[in-house]
């Protein structure tokens, strides 16, 4: 028996999720380093004491990193339960719908600090929120994620279904990064004095639009348009098979060294905005809507081109591309023009790449679970999707403490007197900041080079083989 495909109605109501992990998620990424460490800005101070492990490694660093490690760790028996779930209302979207109230809470608690200066009592409070909160969403993306294979029941609907996802995602970037601008709101027309108690403000409203759109996916019926074989491997068992892939983990090597790097650049945003450009905070959001905005218009035309070019092609030109843009933050604010200009043309420059990599990846992991499932028999889509977690997540913490490094370090010693020493005509209070550029150039070029050895071709020649027998099996029935 077949299951019904699931309509285009049903498609938007899907990709609502997107953005509002999305939000969540880049809210969390963007504003959490500045929260709790903010610089340039005599209105906010630190809440976290800058303290460092064998001189160099800050202990924030080492805070992010290992509420990520512990996510990384528990993202796999996650994955395993949704795979293997016999729940009478589907594999999937009961984990969602478990997951959205302690999302909630623990997404407001994460930006009320114990104190309102430097005390190591918010480092804890950082350090056990962040885990509890990781772990939630968590819940909610792995299982939601896996379901882009199970409704896309073609290569077709993957790629559409894929382009609706990278638009809803960028348009959450978008409102993420509203929260910058929503500070000023809060004060200029809120008449909120207390600049912190703006910054909470605005993360709040910001964070409850995202876990509003979170609901919508769970009034799916799920078991109407999926009919899956479940695994019934042990879970060490299960992640052997998916990690003999050779094609998956050429991917998730090139897929984990872009996220080091995007994130590197991610976690730089304000600073470039306040440090670089002297520009106010709201021309950040500006910059990301930008960036999101002209890349959701170029979604039609990589829609367009993914049918027609191979997606291996596309993605290595969109990984150099944008590689190079990330290098040009060694020189920002020095490129002959007004600050503010400069920062838009750079947003509008920034977009094209964007606009391949939001798309392209995850309809080529989509293919490789589907061709998995075709060979091996069993879905499991949630470990595909949740091992991708894992090396999103080891590099994005990766990229938040070599950014944390770069900006913490010390003059007089260590990397600080090094890197002083070699660019000795940038200014100290600069370097770090500079530096994260070109530290995203190399990370975006190594991508590029790892992906180059991904081969799409046996891929699309599996993906073939298994859409004819479900074509043929349909007109059968």
């Amino acid at each position: 028996m077949q299951p019904d495909r699931l309509s285009f109605r049903g498609q938007l109501l899907y990709v609502t999720g997107t953005f509002g992990w999305s939000v969540v998620v880049n809210l969390h990424a963007g504003m959490i380093l500045y929260f709790y460490q903010p610089v340039g800005d005599p209105a906010l101070q630190n809440l976290i004491p800058k303290l460092f492990i064998f001189g160099l490694l800050p202990v924030l660093a080492l805070v992010v990193f290992s509420a990520r490690l512990v996510d990384a760790l528990v993202d796999p028996v996650i994955a395993h339960i949704s795979d293997g779930s016999n729940h009478k209302k589907g594999r999937r979207i009961p984990l969602m719908t478990y997951a959205l109230i302690p999302t909630l809470i623990t997404g407001i608690l994460l930006w009320i600090p114990p104190t309102r200066g430097e005390s190591v009592a918010n480092l804890y409070w950082l350090g056990i929120i962040q885990i509890l909160y990781n772990i939630a969403i968590s819940f909610y993306v792995i299982p939601y994620n896996a379901l882009l294979p199970e409704f896309g029941y073609n290569a077709e609907t993957k790629l559409r279904l894929s382009t609706f996802q990278s638009i809803a995602y960028t348009i959450g970037l978008v409102a993420a990064s509203a929260s910058n601008a929503l500070v000023n709101f809060y004060q200029d027309v809120m008449h909120v004095d207390d600049k912190f108690r703006a910054f909470q403000f605005a993360i709040w409203t910001i964070f409850l639009i995202g876990w509003a759109s979170l609901l919508l996916p769970v009034f799916i019926n799920e078991k109407k348009y999926i009919i899956p074989n479940r695994v019934t491997k042990s879970l060490n068992e299960n992640f052997k098979t998916v990690l003999r892939n050779k094609n998956l983990v050429i991917y998730l090597t090139a897929d984990f060294t872009y996220f080091i790097s995007l994130t590197i650049i991610g976690s730089g945003a304000l600073y470039y905005v306040k440090a670089l450009l002297h520009i106010e905070e709201k021309h950040g959001t500006g910059m990301v809507a930008t960036a999101v905005g002209l890349a959701m218009l170029w979604s039609p035309g990589v829609y367009y081109l993914a049918r027609r070019v191979r997606k291996k092609i596309l993605v290595l030109f969109s990984l150099i591309a944008l590689s190079l843009v990330f290098g040009s933050v060694r020189w920002l604010g020095h490129f002959g023009m007004d600050n503010v200009s400069e920062a838009y043309v750079l947003a509008a420059v920034i977009s094209v790449p964007f606009a391949f990599l939001g798309i392209l990846p995850p309809v080529i992991l989509a293919e490789l679970t589907q061709a998995d499932a075709h060979i091996t028999n069993e879905n499991r889509e949630a470990t595909f999707f949740a091992i991708r977690s894992v090396f999103i997540q080891i590099g994005q913490t990766l990229g938040i403490v070599i950014f944390t490094i770069l900006i913490g370090m010390d003059q007089s010693q260590g990397l600080g007197k090094y890197f002083s020493g070699v660019f000795h005509n940038i200014p100290f209070e600069e370097l770090g900041i500079r530096l994260s550029g070109i530290f995203g150039f190399g990370l975006g070029l190594l991508a590029a080079i790892f992906f180059f050895f991904f081969d799409d071709k046996q891929l699309n020649k599996t993906i073939k083989e298994m859409e004819d027998q479900h074509e043929k099996k349909a007109m059968e029935e």
